[in-house]
């Protein structure tokens, strides 16, 4: 009896394997084309995935792979809901089975399966940062990066790294990011993009030393091509009062990037306290670098506007006697007025929403009883209320 009952155990125990491998087999018949039973599929292929008779074979997990890689590309709502993340299941399945796969009898077909499933994770964390999802988007990029370390792929994603750092920045992950920005330094991609992004998060951080280092390694990295950096820290030095710096910061910049509307800008800005001349030829400069640049042509109305309400101020101050006194300072602020008006109708031309533009334009339409321009101005102001 004893050697009937052993005979009968070995039996049942071979059946279990046969049933447990026929579910392998299963899993695989049913998600082809023909049938496409996707969750009779993942029920059949996970059962054998915790089986002791099948966990332990490449087979399984390389089938298992394909099942979710299908239900991640499957496109009916009743299949994608199956498992949150169907395409991680992918990548940790094909990676199982590789590890098992000592015959290397799938070895190919694995390494095909990895490599596009990295590529299909790397268009996931783009989706999903397009959709704001960042930390997700996080994950996907560092899952490509695991992907290309794998000792077998051994591909290094360098895109992979400074999304990851975009996506971990966005989310509010500073270490994170700061990492995969570093990683992004070392590996030279990104260009001055990635200096000015890091120096950010140091400033965020209130650490203005490191981010002050951080952009003058990506100006002296990056020479030709470092406007950006420079206006960074010449808004830096401003914001300080530091004009020997900013001053010294926006010369060298324009010494390689002469046709930067922006820099213009910043000097006009750094110059207009303490000599309007300047500046206004700075602004000027900005306008016949780009003639659609909104702020180009507001400066430069700004200045002269400004200059009429200067000169305004000095002729109300004037003793009502001196009527002569008067009418000349009026003159003078009339005229600083006229300079300023065509370069804000050119302003208005580009942007008719600017609050502080439409206000200019108002006081200058009526001090000079211009009434239909000062009707369609005052609609404008009206509509933004």
């Amino acid at each position: 009896m004893k050697k009937i009952i052993f005979l009968l155990a070995g039996i049942i125990g071979l059946g279990a394997a046969f049933g447990q491998s026929n579910k392998v087999v299963t899993a695989f018949n049913l998600m082809k084309p023909e049938y496409m039973e996707l969750d009779k599929a993942k029920q059949a292929i996970d059962e054998a995935s915790v089986h002791p008779k099948t966990a332990g074979e490449a087979k399984t997990w390389y089938y298992r792979g394909q099942v979710y890689y299908k239900i991640y590309q499957s496109k009916k709502e009743n299949f994608k809901n199956l498992d949150p993340n169907p395409l991680k299941q992918a990548y940790l399945s094909f990676s199982k089975a590789y590890d098992l796969d000592k015959s290397k009898r799938f070895e190919k077909e694995l390494l095909f399966e990895l490599t596009r499933t990295g590529a299909d994770f790397f268009n996931k964390g783009s989706n999903e940062y397009e959709h704001k999802n960042f930390v997700q988007a996080v994950e996907s990029f560092e899952t490509v990066i695991a992907i290309g370390q794998l000792p077998y792929i051994h591909q290094l994603d360098t895109g992979a790294f400074f999304n990851a750092a975009l996506a971990a920045d966005e989310a509010g992950l500073n270490d994170k990011a700061i990492e995969y920005y570093n990683k992004s330094v070392e590996l030279n991609y990104g260009g001055p993009a990635v200096f000015h992004y890091l120096a950010l998060i140091y400033m965020q951080k209130g650490d203005s030393t490191a981010a002050l280092k951080t952009y003058n390694a990506g100006i002296q990295k990056y020479p030709n091509k470092s406007g950006d950096l420079y206006i960074d820290l010449i808004n830096y030095y401003l914001s300080k009062k530091d004009m020997s710096n900013a001053f010294t910061y926006v010369e060298k910049a324009l010494s390689i990037d002469s046709l930067n509307a922006s820099l213009w800008q910043v000097y006009g800005r750094a110059l207009e306290d303490k000599d309007r001349d300047k500046a206004l030829t700075a602004y000027k400069k900005m306008i016949s670098v780009d003639s659609t640049n909104f702020n180009g042509y507001y400066n430069v109305g700004a200045v002269y506007y400004n200059m009429g309400v200067e000169a305004n101020d000095k002729a109300n101050a004037i003793p009502l006697s001196d009527e002569t006194g008067y009418k000349a300072a009026l003159a003078v602020a009339d005229g600083y007025f006229k300079q300023a008006l065509p370069y804000f109708e050119s302003a208005y031309k580009l942007n008719q929403v600017d609050a502080e533009l439409l206000a200019g334009l108002k006081q200058i339409y009526y001090r000079f009883k211009d009434n239909d321009k000062l009707n369609e101005v005052q609609k404008r102001i009206d509509a933004l209320k």
